[in-house]
This record gives structure tokens, sequence and C-alpha cells, in this order.
């Protein structure tokens, strides 16, 4: 009798322990869910803001080389380097001139040419200065803090770092096929030029440009990058 209470008890006393180890534990193991589904949460905001801010950017000048202040409409010409083929304005008509591609139908001036991408983010001359009025390489190296506000209502905030480089728009022909390989951006790179120039030397300057945006915020596990491409071949 007193072997089956003593049993009893101990068992009683497993039950309490047991229990006590969950009440402490179902609110951590709530909280770390909480967490976890409060990360996939934003990380699907910041993918809508971050996209949104993509385009946003997309729309920016594709480079500074062209007088804002001009009287003419619109603001812009296609900027010219006779060296380079693919940004060569060798076709007239009249005295006008235009992209040896017979697609472009915006004009050249041909005292404009494609600027060097500026290689450090800052106010100073030649800095980028992260104002693309003056073109999307003031971008390049810059980062910008944006408010992204959660479907909870929670503001988050997000750090945009951005690259950009020029890059190769060749086509290599094979027969009836036409390939060009375009390589996108990576968080872990964001600095490097990945396959890109800054154009230091007028050579590597093309007609194509690539932006890398990386929306990060290190406290809650966010890295994620887009890229997009422009060029100015046939516009601005």
């Amino acid at each position: 009798m007193h072997s089956r209470s003593a049993m009893a008890m101990i068992e009683l006393i497993f039950a309490i322990v047991i229990i006590a180890i969950s009440v402490i534990t179902i609110p951590t193991m709530m909280s770390i869910a909480g967490e976890s589904a409060k990360g996939a949460l934003i990380d699907d905001d910041v993918i809508a803001r971050l996209s949104a801010q993509t385009i946003d950017k997309f729309q920016a000048r594709w480079g500074g080389e062209y007088d804002v202040n001009s009287t003419r409409e619109p603001k812009a010409y296609i900027s010219n380097l006779s060296s380079v083929s693919d940004l060569n304005c060798s076709r007239t008509l009249g005295a006008l001139y235009y992209r040896a591609n017979p697609d472009s139908s915006m004009e050249c001036n041909v005292s404009q040419i494609p600027l060097a991408i500026p290689s450090t983010a800052g106010n100073g001359v030649g800095d980028a200065n992260g104002s693309v009025e003056w073109g999307l390489e003031m971008l390049n190296g810059g980062t910008e803090t944006l408010s992204v506000t959660s479907s909870t209502g929670e503001s988050i905030d997000i750090n945009a770092t951005y690259n950009v480089r020029y890059v190769s728009a060749a086509i290599v022909q094979n027969g009836n096929t036409e390939t060009a390989t375009w390589t996108l951006g990576s968080s872990g790179t964001i600095g490097n030029d990945n396959g890109g120039q800054l154009g230091t030397v007028e050579a590597d300057r093309t007609h194509l440009k690539r932006v890398v945006v990386r929306f990060w915020n290190n406290a809650l596990n966010i890295d994620n990058t887009m890229t997009f491409f422009k060029s100015n071949q046939g516009s601005f």
C-alpha cells in the first residue's frame, strides 16, 4: 500500500516537472514561431517594396551626360563615343546624327560622351551622390534606408545598397541562333565588378548598364538582391 502511494507520488512529481517544463517551453516555442512568421511576413513586404523601388530607379536617366537645362524637349540625346561600335553615332540625316543601329530613332549629340561610373559614393567632386537626375551611375556604392510597413502595421527599416556597372552587350551568332550572356548581381559581392566595368577606360563603356540592388537588414536576416539592365541604344 505504501509502495503504491510512493509510486503515485513519484509519478505526480514527474508530471509536475513535465508540466513545468512545458509551461516554460511553450511560450519560447511560440516566440520562435512568431519571429519566424514575422520574418516571413516582413520578407514578403520587403520583396514588394523592393520591386517598386527597382522600377522607380529603372525609370531614371541612363547617364548623366545630358543637359537637363536645355530648352529642347525632350531634354535628352543619345550620347556618342566614336571609338566604341555600339555607341557610335555615325548615321546622319541632314545635320542630325543617329546611332548606326537603324532601329535607333533618338538624336545623338556628338559632343556628349558616356561618362565613367564614379567608383565611390559621396558628395565630393566625381563621387556618386545618389541623385538619379544625373544618371543611374550616381547610385553606385550608395546605401539608402527605406521604411517598410508590414501587414501587421509594424515599421521596419530596410537598407538598399546599389552597384552600377557597364556590361557587355555583345551577341554571339551561331547560324540562326543568337545568344548573349548577362551576369546578375550578388549580395555577397555587391561592391565588386562581377564581369562589369566602371568605364574608366573609354573602350569599356557600352550602351548597356547593369544596376544591382541589395535589400538587407541583418537583424531580421533579410538579404534580397534584384538586378536590372538598361540600354540607351535607341532611347534615353
